[in-house]
């Protein structure tokens, strides 16, 4: 790789993006976690690094 070139880290993972895109559409962790398969407390962890 050349010295100029940079490769960009997303400022979210894709779960990360999942679990936000949920959020905004009103949906509860609770919900959240139901439509992911994930538990309720991974929900939490996803928002709390996302934020």
């Amino acid at each position: 790789m050349k010295e100029n070139e940079f490769t960009h880290k997303p400022l979210l993972t894709k779960r990360e993006r999942e679990v936000f895109e949920l959020l905004v559409q009103d949906k509860t962790t609770k919900e959240i976690a139901s439509d992911l398969f994930i538990s309720e407390k991974t929900v939490r962890n996803h928002i709390s690094n996302g934020m």
